[in-house]
């Protein structure tokens, strides 16, 4: 039932996301963070509550993965998220390291973003993480480092999930108009072995 509204969302809302674009300077964190927000935000709304990304955790993975957009496959691709192309008959760029390693083309910023929403909700690899978030989109008690402890298979980095944290931690701090979270964050919640419990206002449809 999902795959099939899922296609159909995709078509209704190819427009919005081919139109829906950001820029960012070199070094303009604020801007980059800004705009991967504005568009999980945006492809989220297409979709069903369970099925939403968790809009903090999808800007630290676009950080890491694209080092804040400044990755060859950022600028060249419009790829934040690392996701590998498997056809070479569809845009895609060579890894300059290992050509047999290709990247998919994105003809915006924004279309990578729903291509890793999409990704998360349909990938063999994430049924755990689907499960964790709609149980704690039942619940109304998140979990992030839950949420995120799912998403080891995202990367063969061993110490994947603990840059995750971190990064996600760091945006929430930094950033707090962003994500809705205009509370002061005390020292505790700064360790790692913190749960730290919040509501869906991270991601504020």
């Amino acid at each position: 039932m999902f795959k099939e509204l899922c296609a159909t969302l995709l078509l209704l809302c190819g427009s919005i996301v081919n139109d829906f674009d950001f820029n960012y300077e070199k070094d303009d964190h604020y801007n980059f963070v800004r705009g991967i927000t504005d568009c999980t935000v945006n492809f989220n709304a297409m979709l069903p509550p369970p099925h939403r990304a968790v809009v903090v955790i999808s800007a630290a993975q676009a950080v890491i993965e694209s080092d804040w957009g400044e990755s060859r496959f950022a600028r060249e691709a419009n790829n934040f998220y690392g996701i590998i192309q498997i056809d070479r008959t569809e845009p895609h760029i060579e890894s300059l390291k290992d050509p047999r390693i290709i990247l998919k083309v994105y003809g915006n910023k924004c279309e990578s973003v729903a291509n890793y929403i999409t990704l998360l909700n349909h990938g063999s690899f994430f049924a755990p993480y689907r499960e964790v978030r709609y149980k704690q989109l039942v619940s109304d008690n998140v979990k992030l480092m839950d949420i995120i402890n799912t998403l080891t298979p995202y990367a063969s980095d061993p110490l994947y999930t603990k840059k995750l944290a971190s990064m996600t931690m760091q945006l929430l701090i930094e950033y707090p108009d962003i994500f809705g979270v205009n509370y002061l964050i005390d020292e505790l919640n700064k360790s790692e072995k913190q749960k730290i419990s919040l509501t869906f206002i991270l991601n504020p449809i």
